[in-house]
């Protein structure tokens, strides 16, 4: 039986060989840990080595700022101005003309177009996303068994097309999606929550 360690650095490895065992990964804590926090490290970017209070800290720290930004300018607008003292004319001897006045132009229409979010939906188009330099798996059929094989891979922004779904299937979301290069089933998003397919419109 293999320690936590090497469990762990097992589950990092496979990651970075986009190698998923599926049994390690259901029944093997460490094996998950390490698998996840590669493919985190992956595609996270600047953040994803970052400790896991930094980022909370400093989203807790912008808001607060916002919040008093926008209390000193409630409270700035809410003192009263002092009003300058109106000049006094002296009386003209020079009697005014009245000169005729141009009628007032009329308001602009504005007229709101309501935005619609765009969701997957059978027939519809995806953008392949949050995978970086690997690519996206689709597969023969919902799921992540062993015996369910790759059929085709996407890279990042390739546009799919919708040809299938949603199926449930361990615990994610499927679809079939169709470019080109082939066509197979995948996830919209991980297990933790990172999006695979954005929908367009």
């Amino acid at each position: 039986m293999s320690s936590n360690s090497e469990m762990y650095e097992r589950g990092a490895v496979d990651a970075a060989r986009d190698d998923l065992n599926t049994f390690y990964y259901q029944h093997y804590y460490y094996y998950r840990r390490g698998y996840d926090d590669a493919r985190r490290q992956q595609r996270g970017g600047p953040f994803a080595r970052l400790p896991a209070w930094v980022l909370p800290t400093l989203i807790a720290v912008g808001l607060a700022l916002a919040g008093i930004a926008v209390l000193w300018l409630l409270a700035s607008r809410s003192q009263p101005e002092l009003l300058a003292p109106t000049p006094t004319l002296a009386p003209s001897t020079v009697s005014a003309t009245a000169l005729p006045t141009a009628p007032p132009s009329p308001s602009p229409i504005v007229i709101i177009t309501p935005t619609v979010t765009p969701v997957l939906r059978f027939g519809g188009h995806a953008r392949v996303a949050n995978v970086g330099d690997t690519l996206l798996r689709a597969r023969a059929k919902p799921g992540t068994a062993l015996s369910n094989p790759t059929v085709v891979r996407f890279p990042e922004g390739a546009v799919v097309v919708i040809t299938g779904g949603p199926q449930q299937a361990d615990g994610l979301t499927w679809w079939r999606i169709k470019t080109d290069v082939g066509e197979g089933w995948s996830a919209d998003h991980s297990a933790e929550g990172l999006v695979f397919l954005e929908p367009l419109p």
